[in-house]
């Protein structure tokens, strides 16, 4: 992803931080869809009608989690295709609004990560409240 910056540019960090989040994304779109076939592998199970409208609402989320990622990964690719773009080394106007682009980049990966995790905390306590243990009486 870095090219056409010598290491040690004073712009390379921009790059590096932004692969780390292309990373970040693409891990969590993998994760999504794990979470997806653990919901198909569940819905078959779900008898009542509050449980199937839960699952429905994390198949809805799910869905909204994945286009969320897509967009996000080519904002992010795009973002590093204009630091590669850079050749200068002063604080041009161009290289000012990359900065102010990549601290809103930063916002919104710190956002996504957390509503993700949120999302997979809530998700897992929906599929443990599934589990039915016959009470011994």
């Amino acid at each position: 992803m870095v090219k056409n910056l010598k290491v040690g540019s004073k712009w390379t960090q921009y790059i590096f931080e932004t692969s780390a989040w292309i990373r970040l994304i693409d891990f969590l779109h993998q994760e999504n869809s794990f979470l997806k076939t653990r919901l198909s592998e569940v819905m078959d199970d779900i008898n009542n009608s509050e449980n199937l409208v839960l699952a429905e609402h994390y198949q809805n989320q799910f869905i909204v989690k994945d286009d969320v990622y897509v967009h996000m990964k080519h904002d992010l690719q795009r973002h590093v295709e204009k630091w590669n773009q850079q050749t200068s080394i002063d604080e041009s106007p161009a290289i000012q609004s990359l900065k102010k682009i990549h601290a809103r980049l930063k916002e919104q990966i710190d956002y996504i990560e957390r509503e993700h995790a949120v999302l997979r905390k809530d998700y897992n306590t929906y599929l443990i409240s599934l589990l039915v243990i016959p009470s011994i009486n």
